[in-house]
């Protein structure tokens, strides 16, 4: 098998590394579905509690929209979100 097949057999949790780079063997279903309950947890995006300290700062020469979706990411990450009219 080819090494990028490989890469992919791993990120989508089908194969794992024996030797890193060397050798990889299938996963078992039991060894995927905790693999692929690893990885969904990694990717799991930050609550909104945890982004309140984010402060979206548009550049001095921005045009409207820009300072508007900068408004909108700030509310988003206090939690208070509400799309602003465009």
């Amino acid at each position: 098998m080819r090494y990028r097949s490989v890469l992919k057999g791993i990120e989508q949790c089908a194969l794992a590394w024996v030797v890193e780079g060397e050798t990889y063997r299938n996963l078992t279903e039991q060894e995927a579905i905790v693999a692929r309950n690893k990885q969904a947890q990694l990717r799991e995006p930050l609550a909104v509690a945890d982004m309140s300290h984010i402060r979206v700062v548009p550049p001095p020469g921005a045009v409207w929209s820009s300072k508007m979706l900068a408004l909108d990411a700030n509310a988003f990450a206090a939690g208070y979100y509400h799309p602003s009219p465009a």
